[in-house]
């Protein structure tokens, strides 16, 4: 498909919407679990604020958007910001959904304090910008083996700890160990590298284990479980909703 190293490491794919549909099962799960849980909690005063992490070039971020709108009926307005790695896919997204803001960053390199400062971080300057503390869904969609793969364990539970603190509802979407192991093949076999982090790794295993650890860890900080897709989307994944106990 002509990607180059840095989109087969990365997952930025910029022919993804071409070879890869969308996924309508992910799309009606994610509604009713939404629905339910819209209807557990209070809703938000003003507009609803939503960030899609990994977004690629937009068009599954616009339909979560619509479907956060359908479901939290009489809210003025749901303002939706999409965060990827790749700058062009970002002005893609700006393009075909000028409504929706797209802001490019490494996610890695964000929550590197040691490297990075505040006024760096393209997420606290979008939420400074909105005048929020929080944004109030947070949505990562088959993108945290990514984050896992190039930045280990330790990578991983930096970029965990980041998302748990900026969201009232996190909902994730894990990849299997099986579908890891995939992914260090076809970086060998289509750009010749490897994945330094990936023989380290102690997040891992077959049989739910690896998702398992990740979903232990979003706990430990103040996150609750409150749903797990008793369905799987189109590609044998399950959507997990938590909420953060600390805001709401």
């Amino acid at each position: 498909m002509g990607e180059s190293n840095e989109q087969v490491k990365h997952g930025n794919y910029h022919n993804y919407y071409k070879f890869r549909a969308e996924d309508s099962i992910r799309a009606d799960i994610l509604a009713q679990h939404l629905a339910a849980l819209w209807r557990s909690c209070e809703p938000p005063a003003g507009a609803i604020h939503l960030l899609d992490v990994g977004c690629n070039s937009g068009q599954f971020t616009a339909k979560v958007r619509q479907i956060v709108q359908q479901v939290s009926k009489g809210t003025p307005a749901v303002c939706a910001v999409g965060l990827d790695i790749d700058q062009e896919l970002c002005e893609r997204g700006s393009a075909e959904f000028p409504d929706i803001e797209f802001i490019s960053g490494n996610l890695l390199e964000i929550t590197d304090r040691e490297e990075v400062k505040p006024m760096d971080d393209p997420i606290e300057r979008c939420m400074k910008a909105r005048n929020i503390n929080q944004f109030d869904v947070i949505c990562c969609f088959s993108v945290l083996m990514y984050v896992h793969l190039n930045g280990g364990d330790a990578g991983l539970r930096r970029v965990l700890d980041y998302l748990c603190s900026k969201g009232k509802f996190l909902i994730i979407e894990l990849q299997s160990w099986q579908k890891y192991r995939d992914q260090v093949r076809r970086l060998k076999r289509d750009a010749g590298e490897t994945y330094p982090q990936y023989t380290g790794l102690q997040w891992r295993g077959n049989g739910g284990a690896l998702e398992g650890c990740i979903t232990s860890y979003v706990q430990s900080n103040g996150m609750e479980l409150v749903a797990e897709s008793a369905e799987k989307t189109e590609f044998d994944r399950q959507l997990i909703f938590f909420k953060n106990k600390r805001t709401i």
